[in-house]
């Protein structure tokens, strides 16, 4: 699996080696182990610009994923997945987790919904709980983001 990071953030700093590690970890639990991925870090004015743009919602959110899921110039191309470690790290204040565990959730979060998994109706977000809760349980601990001067 390809994966590229882009951190258009100041305030985090990415450590794109271990991230690229966890990003393959996540895809081989997933039965995903070739494609590109690409993940973006991104602050609140641009996520809020994407939700509103690609989902019609004027609100910032923690990820967005785009799923893309076709062969392009003989690669497949899974998707995108925008994070907003930002809105990341306060609602993991708020809810009492760990921040990097919180950013690991979210990318098993958005890179599910690159692959089809959603959580519009009861059975499917049961079904898609449960497979990022195994996922999880078997991704190693990677501190792949921190805040910058930290």
């Amino acid at each position: 699996m390809k994966v590229e990071i882009i951190n258009h953030t100041r305030k985090y700093i990415i450590n794109t080696k271990q991230l690229k590690k966890l990003i393959k970890r996540i895809g081989e639990l997933a039965n995903c182990r070739d494609g590109i991925v690409s993940i973006s870090f991104v602050g609140k004015k641009r996520i809020k610009n994407i939700n509103k743009r690609f989902r019609k919602s004027n609100k910032v959110t923690n990820v967005i994923s785009f799923p893309f899921l076709d062969v392009v110039a003989g690669e497949k191309i899974i998707g995108d997945i925008v994070i907003c470690p930002i809105v990341a790290s306060d609602e993991a204040n708020k809810y009492g987790n760990n921040f990097v565990d919180y950013i690991t959730f979210l990318l098993i979060h958005g890179f599910l919904h690159l692959l089809g998994y959603d959580h519009i109706k009861k059975e499917d977000q049961l079904l898609m709980e449960t497979k990022e809760e195994e996922i999880f349980k078997n991704t190693p601990q990677q501190n792949f983001i921190k805040e910058a001067g930290h």
